[in-house]
C-alpha cells in the first residue's frame, strides 16, 4: 500500500469522524425541549384587589332624627294642651288638676315637677262655670313655628253646661310652647312647657 493511499484513508476517516460528531450534536440538540417562555401575567385591577367600601344606608322607614317629625310633635302638643285646658270647676280644686291629668304624656322628670297649689282656683269665669255646672271645651291649633325643637299651640275654649249649652265664650286664649324628648320605649313625650295668656 502506497503512501498516498494511507494518507487518503486517514483523511477519509477524519472526515467521517467529523461528520459523525456533527450529526450527533444535531441529534442531541434536536431532542432538547425548547425553553418555554413564561406566560404574561395580568396585574389585578384595583377594584379586583380592593373591594369597594360598603355604602352606609338607613333602614327603610328609619328616621335620622326621631324629633324631625314635626307633625307628630304638633299632634302631641295639641293633645296635651287640650287636656290641660279641660277644667271642671265642680271637680277640679284648681287649674293645675288638669295639668296633672296630662302627666302620662310627659317625661318622668316633668311629671314629677307638677304640683298643685294649696289655694283653690278663683276668678269670675271659674266661679260662674262652677255655678252653672259647666266644663271647659278647648280647641287647640298649631301656632307659628318657633324652632325645630319647640312647637307652639294656641288654645281657646268655651264653657258648656250639662245640657250642652254654651254659657260663656271667653276671649282669653293660651299660647303653649312645648319641648319634646324620646321616652325609653321610643315614644314621643313632652319634656317641658310654658304658656302665655293673651
Amino acid at each position: 500500500m502506497g503512501r498516498n493511499t494511507i494518507i487518503g484513508i486517514i483523511v477519509a476517516v477524519l472526515l467521517l469522524a467529523a461528520a459523525g460528531g456533527a450529526f450527533a450534536y444535531v441529534a442531541v440538540s434536536s431532542n432538547e425541549p425548547a425553553a418555554e417562555e413564561p406566560e404574561p401575567t395580568e396585574e389585578p385591577s384595583p377594584s379586583a384587589s380592593q373591594p369597594e367600601p360598603a355604602e352606609e344606608t338607613l333602614d327603610e322607614g328609619q328616621d335620622e332624627d326621631p324629633l324631625a317629625d314635626r307633625e307628630a310633635m304638633e299632634e302631641l302638643g295639641m293633645e296635651v294642651a287640650e287636656i290641660m285646658t279641660t277644667w271642671d270647676p265642680n271637680e277640679d280644686f284648681n287649674r293645675t288638676a288638669a295639668e296633672m291629668r296630662a302627666r302620662d304624656l310627659m317625661t318622668d322628670e316633668l311629671a314629677e315637677s307638677i304640683t298643685a297649689p294649696e289655694r283653690p282656683a278663683t276668678g269670675t269665669e271659674w266661679l260662674e262655670a262652677a255655678e252653672a255646672g259647666a266644663t271647659s271645651q278647648p280647641t287647640a291649633t298649631p301656632n307659628r313655628a318657633t324652632s325645630n325643637e319647640v312647637v307652639s299651640i294656641e288654645v281657646t275654649w268655651v264653657w258648656v253646661n250639662e245640657a250642652g249649652d254654651v254659657i260663656s265664650n271667653p276671649t282669653d286664649r293660651r299660647l303653649y310652647y312645648f319641648n319634646f324628648e324620646e321616652g325609653d320605649d321610643g315614644e314621643l313625650l313632652v319634656s317641658d312647657f310654658n304658656y302665655d295668656t293673651v
